[in-house]
């Protein structure tokens, strides 16, 4: 086999291998993406009202819930806000909850949809290692149903109806 040959079949093996490798990495790139999205997972709530007078209930209610907030603003139709941080359930571990919300269009373009994710962040040894912790989504907790019925009372509105 001359020397051009060989280096011929040497690319087309080369490329093959990188080409049959996209496969595989999409497949990978596609389950990680099913591991963030059940990351944060989220719970929806449709208002009468208008995204402005839903934002100023859902920060009201935060507040209430004791969250402090950390970004977001009406005109962004985004809220994020923190919990205290807390002692966590073994000596030397902290614990605090992430609130993160976005308003957007009601069902049929009326009112508005408030969509709340809550992740609860535990950093296992704040004293050796600070700064490394573990978020996880809060799936079965009732603060996602207290925070809608606050801002449906704020709002002077029944308790809305589940979306999802």
């Amino acid at each position: 086999m001359s020397r051009a040959a060989f280096r011929s079949l040497a690319l087309l093996l080369g490329v093959s291998l990188l080409l049959s490798g996209c496969e595989s990495l999409s497949a990978t790139a596609g389950s990680i993406r099913e591991r963030l999205g059940a990351r944060e997972e989220t719970r929806e709530r449709a208002y009468a009202a208008a995204p402005r007078a839903v934002y100023d209930a859902l920060k009201a209610a935060a507040t209430q819930m004791g969250y402090r907030q950390t970004r977001g603003g009406p005109a962004q139709g985004e809220f994020e806000a923190v919990s205290a941080v807390a002692p966590g359930d073994r000596h030397g571990t902290a614990r605090q909850i992430l609130l993160k919300a976005r308003l957007g269009a009601g069902p049929e373009g009326r009112g508005t949809l408030l969509t709340v994710g809550l992740s609860e962040v535990i950093e296992e040894d704040s004293s050796h290692r600070p700064g490394m912790a573990t978020r996880t989504a809060l799936r079965d907790t009732p603060q996602h149903e207290v925070l809608f019925r606050r801002v449906a009372e704020l709002l002077g509105e029944t308790a809305p109806a589940s979306t999802r």
